[in-house]
């Protein structure tokens, strides 16, 4: 009799195993909307509307496509690596970011305030909690949703995001004037593809100081 209770608990162990997901790796589809002030309107059709971002272990990599044009940044937590490949039908370009750089690139909320509320929502399958964050600058406030449901790495679209208040779901974020609003579409938990994190071959380097300095549209 004890030796088959004993089979009975390795067995349940051995299911739940199988059952369990692997959250180390896998996908988040984002949707991409944005507020343009009027001198940027005219560029709204140039922006991505969405954004798929594949994650393992301390890595991630995020893509964002236009009809014509690619922007994909790949970081890799541990080692402070942040490479950003560029690409448009005439030209391709590879920059890697040191970590003062990576501050500059990625920027950083405005001073503010974060309140948390008592109202809470499920987004792609999972309870999230509702954000206030004021400018201090400006005196705006916004919502954003995070949930501790899962745990997921941070990506070049959430750094800037308080991670201990969990893992973003929706929320927005103003730079420069334009203001855009992320949304969470799909989370997967699933191997990644293959060579995602590697960069193929034809690009040509760049400092993160002669990107800032070519001019516009090239």
């Amino acid at each position: 009799m004890k030796n088959l209770t004993m089979a009975a608990f390795v067995l349940l162990l051995f299911l739940a195993a199988c059952n369990r997901k692997n959250t180390n790796e896998g996908s988040i589809v984002y949707q991409l909307e944005y507020q343009l002030p009027d001198s940027l309107k005219q560029y709204a059709e140039f922006l991505p509307k969405e954004a798929i971002v594949y994650f393992k272990g301390d890595s991630t990599v995020s893509i964002q496509k236009t009809n014509q044009e690619s922007t994909t940044i790949i970081t890799d937590k541990k080692t402070n690596f942040m490479r950003v490949l560029l690409k448009s039908p005439a030209r391709q370009f590879v920059v890697d970011y040191n970590k003062n750089d990576q501050a500059e690139e990625i920027g950083q909320l405005p001073p503010h305030t974060i309140a948390r509320q008592n109202e809470t929502k499920t987004i792609v399958g999972y309870q999230a909690t509702k954000y206030l964050v004021k400018d201090k600058l400006s005196d705006e406030t916004t919502a954003m949703w995070f949930t501790k449901d899962i745990s997921l790495i941070p990506n070049s679209l959430t750094m800037m995001l308080d991670s201990t208040l969990g893992v973003p779901l929706t929320f927005s974020i103003n730079q420069n004037g334009m203001k855009t609003k992320t949304t969470v579409k799909e989370i997967k938990f699933e191997p990644v593809p293959a060579n995602v994190f590697s960069t193929p071959a034809g690009y040509t380097p760049l400092t993160p100081q002669q990107l800032r300095q070519m001019p516009v549209g090239n």
